[in-house]
């Protein structure tokens, strides 16, 4: 695999058995986000109560920012299947991130979305170490770094939710 994928046409990478595995596991969180968006439409009102769950939602929010660059990111490489899976993850932050205005909303599922975007971000740790995969011009350490402290974000999410 290119350590860069950087291409004026659209294209499909070979990502491999880590790539899949971290794919296969942040779609089970994006569904996660996706149920609590349909049920979160029968709760009723927003509202958020001066609580650990409005510290959830701001934790959420730096996590869903991260779902954006992603997304404007996989755009210019143009690679098929990343770009697919950036707008499945935007709408699964998305609609979780509406499901967290709900103060009445159930913890479950968004400490699932969090479990398994935090599973995810080890299994893309292994792959960055495996592959040396970079992008935009970082270098492994930095890919490694950055991705760690994503992690560290979605436990701090996981942990704020179930509360």
């Amino acid at each position: 695999m290119e350590k860069n994928v950087q291409t004026a046409n659209w294209h499909t990478a070979k990502w491999g058995a880590w790539g899949w595995a971290e794919t296969v596991a942040k779609l089970i969180g994006i569904a996660a986000g996706l149920a609590a968006f349909e049920i979160s439409l029968s709760i009723g009102p927003i509202s958020f109560g001066l609580n650990i769950r409005l510290a959830a939602f701001i934790v959420f929010v730096l996590a869903s920012a991260g779902a954006i660059f992603q997304l404007v990111l996989r755009l210019k490489q143009r690679e098929t299947i990343s770009l697919i899976f950036a707008i499945l993850n935007l709408l699964g932050h998305l609609g979780l991130l509406f499901a967290l205005m709900h103060e009445a909303f159930p913890p479950a599922l968004p400490v699932i979305f969090g479990g398994f975007f935090i599973a995810g971000q080890l299994i893309k740790l292994q792959f960055l170490r495996a592959t040396g995969y970079t992008e935009e011009g970082s270098d492994s350490a930095g890919m490694l770094r950055f991705t760690a402290v994503q992690a560290g974000i979605y436990l701090v999410f996981a942990v704020l939710a179930f509360f």
